[in-house]
């Protein structure tokens, strides 16, 4: 590629990355309002109404699908529940002051502004209605509304695994291992680290199996390692599990940006020239430390998906800790097998097809994954 073709690249893809960031309603001063009153307001005094505040965001998934059953209530139950939602985001404080560690978060309000009582994950609505009725406060209907039963086939899935997560220890280990599994089908945060690293391994020219297995192995604890951290830190600082703030995920994005480049053979990182075994082992530690800064740009994310492990884990850990342990690294090892797998087939797939560095189908699958990373960048700076 020439020189002025580079700095094309670079200059299109800064472009991007700008208008990425100006795509946010939250950046253009076009934060969305949900609820009757708004995000954070509440109800006239007048109505004393009991109120349901979720703290959550627009892009997990366990959120999303709590967008129903948050509409359900505030048409089925109009005059007698306060529905509201605040994205934290983008309202950062709000998650502080309303001691988020997990989201999405749903907070009971009685009538007179106290709490009464929180749920961390999805919230089904039959079950948020059921609640209510424990706290004394039994809401009915309106006539002519039905209540929802059919809560979709990932809100049932979430239900089905978190019931048996808490069930016998054989079947929690294995419902643990799947949710590790959807933590990262289901999220589009988790689903960059699959193009990121199949291109690095495809980057790093021929190799065997078993060490495109390691490569891929290392990543994947590096990410775990990270968040792993993060979450014990900012739980421990009382703020949301995960949350670093934007300039950690600007940075991790940056990252991004200049992986794409490196797999588009714009620019060179200098990890690869696998025609040594110091360079083979740079391109290891390479791995390890890119799953490790990858972790970072998780943040709140991860711990959406992890909220009902983290939560049952506490629970037993005081009677059973090594059980609790177990249902962790149960979820870790499901987390990170998609990551290993998509690594390790990709090195087999290369040796079964005789693909070198310059064949024309790894240089089409390098590109493919260059732009994957490249979308997975700017969507770090357009969500941020």
């Amino acid at each position: 590629m020439k020189s002025w073709q580079r700095w094309l690249a670079v200059l299109l893809i800064c472009i991007l990355a700008v208008f990425s960031f100006y795509l946010n309603p939250a950046h253009r001063g076009l934060v969305p309002v949900a609820g009757k009153y708004g995000p954070g307001k509440a109800a006239p005094v007048a109505e004393q109404l009991p109120r349901l505040l979720e703290l959550g965001s627009t892009t997990c998934i366990p959120c999303r699908m709590m967008e129903k059953v948050l509409e359900n209530l505030r048409t089925g139950y109009r005059n007698q529940l306060q529905v509201d939602f605040i994205d934290v985001t983008i309202n950062l404080d709000a998650g502080r002051r309303y001691h988020i560690k997990l989201i999405p978060t749903q907070i009971f309000f009685s009538p007179e502004g106290d709490e009464i009582f929180r749920h961390e994950g999805f919230f089904p609505e039959p079950k948020i209605i059921n609640t209510w009725k424990q706290l004394g406060f039994p809401l009915h209907a309106r006539k002519g509304t039905a209540t929802t039963t059919d809560r979709g086939f990932l809100a049932s899935l979430f239900s089905s695994l978190g019931q048996a997560v808490a069930g016998s220890p054989a079947i929690a280990l294995l419902a643990a291992f799947i949710w590790g599994i959807l933590s990262i089908l289901l999220s589009p945060c988790h689903l960059a680290s699959i193009p990121l690293i199949v291109g690095f391994i495809d980057q790093q020219g021929r190799m065997t199996v078993k060490r495109a297995a390691m490569v891929s192995t290392l990543f994947a604890v590096g990410i775990l390692i990270t968040i792993a951290f993060i979450g014990v830190l900012t739980g421990a600082a009382g703020y949301m599990m995960g949350d670093l703030g934007p300039y950690a995920n600007y940075g991790v994005a940056i990252i991004f940006l200049l992986v794409a480049l490196q797999l588009a053979d714009v620019i060179s990182l200098g990890w690869t020239a696998p025609g040594t075994v110091a360079i083979k082992k740079k391109g290891m530690l390479a791995a390890f430390l890119l799953g490790l800064i990858f972790g970072i740009a998780l943040g709140p994310c991860t711990f959406a998906y992890m909220a009902p492990m983290l939560a049952i884990s506490l629970k037993i850990a005081s009677t059973r800790t090594a059980y609790a342990i177990f249902l962790l690294l149960a979820y870790g090892a499901g987390h990170c097998s998609v990551i290993i797998l998509a690594g390790t087939f990709t090195e087999a797939l290369q040796n079964y097809l005789n693909w070198s560095e310059k064949s024309r189908g790894a240089l089409i699958l390098k590109k493919s994954c260059a732009m994957l990373v490249l979308l997975g960048g700017l969507y770090l700076i357009y969500k941020t």
